[in-house]
């Protein structure tokens, strides 16, 4: 069985998602062995493989969503249940329904809101300071609809974060970008992870190199076997990302 550490530099702080002897999969379906994981806070991780090596399905396990087949999961931070912001892979959205950048940045309130409870002043006014932080404060009134591909991800990363996530978790959140958009997403999501150092972040990507300059480590996941996982200077130093990191810039899946 594998024991998934965290970095070293926040290897002190308690857990704020733990699986223990996991073994992850779908219905009777295993797709791992069993292993362990820690997810601290100030973790900024990225988890890669190829497709069908049960990337979305280990996210899923930690968000607590899909309960592992066996071993146990805990969640749990300064007492209480651990809050996960989501950033899902594309948001598709009727368009017949003209929400703005602010409505979309509000519905990460809903969850935490009373049934018919209205949003109010105070949550507006949070929900525009996080788009000031992603960098669309100027786009709140305008239709989601019609913002840029980035521009429709910061949206969708300001509503995970309206939610006081303690652990944000997005699943290749810049798969349809290009390359400077690309960019951008991560630059943001650094800067997110300094400012912010008790949260957690966690992010399924596609592309590795440039996320690798923000991440503080990388586990990697194939079918069939036990996640591997280390600091990012270990893993680009060895033989793990090398494969992927030709598929990846190659044009593979």
């Amino acid at each position: 069985m594998r024991s998934l550490e965290s970095h070293p530099s926040v290897a002190g702080s308690p857990p704020l998602v733990e699986l223990r002897a996991a073994v992850i999969g779908h219905g009777r379906r295993a797709l791992t062995p069993p292993f362990d994981f820690a997810l601290r806070p100030g973790d900024f991780t990225l988890l890669v493989g190829p497709n069908g090596a049960g990337k979305s399905t280990l996210a899923r396990t930690l968000m607590g969503v899909l309960p592992p087949l066996a071993g146990a999961r805990t969640a749990t931070a300064q007492g209480r249940p651990v809050r996960f912001g989501y950033v899902p892979q594309r948001e598709r959205l009727d368009e017949l329904w003209p929400f703005s950048t602010l409505d979309i940045a509000l519905m990460g309130a809903v969850p935490r809101l009373r049934p018919f409870q209205p949003f109010g002043r105070a949550l507006e006014r949070r929900a525009r300071a996080v788009l000031a932080q992603v960098g669309i404060a100027a786009l709140a009134d305008r239709p989601f609809r019609g913002l840029s591909g980035g521009q429709q991800q910061r949206a969708l990363i300001a509503r995970a974060l309206v939610a006081e996530p303690d652990v944000l978790v997005l699943d290749e959140p810049t798969n349809h970008l290009d390359v400077p958009g690309e960019r951008a997403v991560y630059e943001l999501l650094g800067a997110l992870h300094r400012a912010e150092p008790a949260k957690a972040i966690f992010v399924i990507a596609h592309h590795i190199e440039p996320a690798l300059p923000v991440a503080t480590r990388v586990v990697v996941m194939r079918p069939g076997e036990q996640p591997r996982a280390g600091s990012v200077a270990e893993m680009v130093a060895g033989d793990a990302l090398a494969d992927l990191r030709v598929a990846a810039w190659g044009g593979a899946a």
